[in-house]
């Protein structure tokens, strides 16, 4: 049976929590998407069998500590400090949606360090829609947003899997992504034994409103000269109410200095849970440097 361990890594303010399946060659590190945790991953884990693969809980989701305020480029620097801590080099990096942009700036901080990424709709917006970020935070408070009237008491997992299964976006989940969301994502909160959400919705919700100033990364984008694979779907102007739609800039592929666009127009944003299947297949590929060898091949031939 594969072995599978749980740590948390003190990286100085906060201890993340990993988990780690042993396996042979360069390593995979996952990061999930907002308001998730690591073990969404594990139909893609399943679908690996024989990679060493590191899944980490954000801060403020799962396991992981909740200091501080929310801040991507703090949570950048966690996913940095990271990945020096547990010394991974020749790695490929998976991140969906924010896992996508903070996988992307610490590629473009420790460039030595990675051998391959793919992003999965990760928001990485465009200029302008960073732009119109600034106004629409400044008049919105976190406890206003949609996303804090989400269900945050429950009785348990179970009940939380039935309430789900037939609700956008979730229907639309391998039903497997689904339980393994919902048998991790909730912890005690109090002595009668009702459960709450690990990913508390108000930090959930400080996460989207503190997009505004993350533009930053456009200027970052020029330094990711590692080979990246770029799945996305098909965009929606309303971000706030349809989470299902994709925030990704349509232009991202063209900033990259070395980058494939795969466009997926029958997914939505939530790629891993609706197919868990392709994205090890691009894991794989991105592990064994499988389309740079088509491509360079295709540039010889038209030379």
């Amino acid at each position: 049976m594969r072995e599978i361990t749980e740590s948390r890594i003190d990286i100085g303010e906060v201890e993340l929590s990993v988990v780690e399946w042993q396996g042979d060659g360069d390593p995979v590190l996952l990061l999930h998407a907002t308001g998730f945790h690591s073990r969404c991953w594990n139909e893609v884990v399943k679908r690996l069998p024989a990679q060493h693969i590191y899944a980490v809980d954000l801060r403020f989701h799962g396991g992981s500590g909740a200091a501080g305020e929310v801040d991507w480029k703090l949570m950048v620097e966690d996913i940095r400090i990271l990945v020096e801590r547990l010394d991974l080099r020749q790695l490929v990096g998976v991140g969906h949606s924010i896992g996508g942009h903070l996988v992307a700036r610490v590629a473009a901080a420790l460039p030595g360090r990675f051998k391959q990424l793919l992003l999965i709709d990760p928001v990485i917006m465009s200029p302008e829609r960073y732009a119109g970020l600034h106004e629409f935070a400044a008049n919105l408070r976190a406890e206003d947003h949609p996303v804090t009237r989400r269900k945050n008491r429950w009785q348990d997992a179970d009940e939380m899997y039935q309430r789900f299964r037939d609700k956008p976006p979730f229907d639309s989940w391998d039903p497997r992504v689904l339980r393994d969301y919902c048998d991790y994502a909730l912890r005690p909160s109090d002595e009668s034994g009702v459960m709450q959400l690990q990913c508390d919705p108000i930090n959930e919700a400080s996460i989207y409103l503190r997009q505004a100033g993350n533009e930053i990364i456009h200027g970052e984008l020029p330094l990711i000269n590692t080979p990246v694979t770029l799945l996305r779907a098909p965009p929606a102007d309303d971000l706030v109410r349809d989470l299902s739609a994709s925030p990704t800039w349509p232009d991202l592929a063209s900033a990259l200095p070395c980058c494939r666009e795969i466009y997926l127009p029958d997914n939505n944003h939530f790629i891993p849970m609706q197919d868990p299947a392709l994205v090890a297949q691009y894991i794989q590929e991105a592990k064994a440097d499988q389309w740079q060898r088509v491509e360079k091949e295709a540039q010889g031939t038209r030379t």
